[in-house]
């Protein structure tokens, strides 16, 4: 196997089934100045939309859990999308002409809610 492809299988083990809560709904509490609209304001999900279709599957269901704990009960997804995010350096490898670098970028799969 390569460098490159280890770095890949890493990087999803340490992902593993999860989703992470980029905003939560309502934003981050009262805060000062804050608008007016803070109440109201989108969370956002997102997980890693890589890998076999059963562990994509586990990580929306990780999402799913999130949003309902976020909202404490019901919510309603408002729109998803994917995104490539991120960027690690998989092979550096100096040559004639200078240095070429590998770069991969992850796939995640964004979901924006909304609780109800």
């Amino acid at each position: 196997m390569t460098r490159s492809l280890y770095c890949v299988l890493a990087g999803a083990l340490l992902c593993g089934c999860s989703a992470s809560m980029v905003t939560p709904p309502g934003g981050a509490g009262t805060m000062q100045n804050a608008p007016v609209n803070e109440a109201t304001r989108p969370g956002v999900v997102r997980y890693l939309n890589e890998g076999a279709s059963a562990i994509i599957k586990k990580r929306r269901q990780d999402a799913y859990n999130q949003m309902t704990k976020a909202c404490r009960g019901p919510y309603a997804i408002d729109s998803e999308s994917e995104k490539e995010d991120g960027g690690s350096t998989t092979d550096i490898t100096a040559t004639r002409r200078g240095v070429q670098a590998n770069t991969y970028t992850s796939k995640y799969w964004y979901i924006a809610f909304h609780c109800v």
